[in-house]
């Protein structure tokens, strides 16, 4: 399921125009800017029912743009906030994940996107960083699954 839903987010957040790449494992180095990380950090599972447990599946999405020249240090700032809000809007517009294909004994519930730590990245700080975490709930049929 963790393959299923990082593709779906990572076609979400190519859709994005302010985003100019994305990337679903830890890249070493930058070609476009701003750029869009995302991995997996987490997963829980909670009693729903004799028959179903309700799984949250965990994504924190770095997103990175660069500080230095041309840019200023305050457009950089800028344009993250602009940046954390549209990624953050773009889940709640996705939030059912319509078009997602579950596997059977897998049922999608919702998506939804929390902010979380904004920081500096790279070396002297050439990059304004911020993380916004995802999970995914996702209803799991126990009689059905592998």
């Amino acid at each position: 399921m963790f393959t299923i839903l990082l593709n779906k987010i990572v076609g979400i957040l190519e859709a994005n125009s302010l985003i100019q790449e994305v990337f679903s494992y830890e890249v070493e180095e930058f070609t476009g800017d701003p750029v869009a990380v995302i991995v997996p950090s987490a997963n829980e599972s909670e009693y729903n029912t004799t028959q179903e447990n309700i799984r949250l599946y965990a994504f924190t999405i770095k997103l990175f743009v660069k500080r230095t020249s041309p840019r200023t240090v305050q457009d950089a700032d800028r344009i993250m906030r602009d940046l954390v809000d549209s990624v953050i809007d773009d889940f709640d517009h996705q939030y059912l994940f319509n078009g997602i294909t579950n596997p059977t004994g897998y049922t999608f519930i919702n998506v939804f996107a929390m902010p979380s730590a904004w920081g500096y990245s790279g070396r002297e700080d050439e990059y304004r960083a911020a993380e916004v975490n995802l999970k995914c709930r996702v209803s799991v049929d126990r009689n059905l699954i592998g």
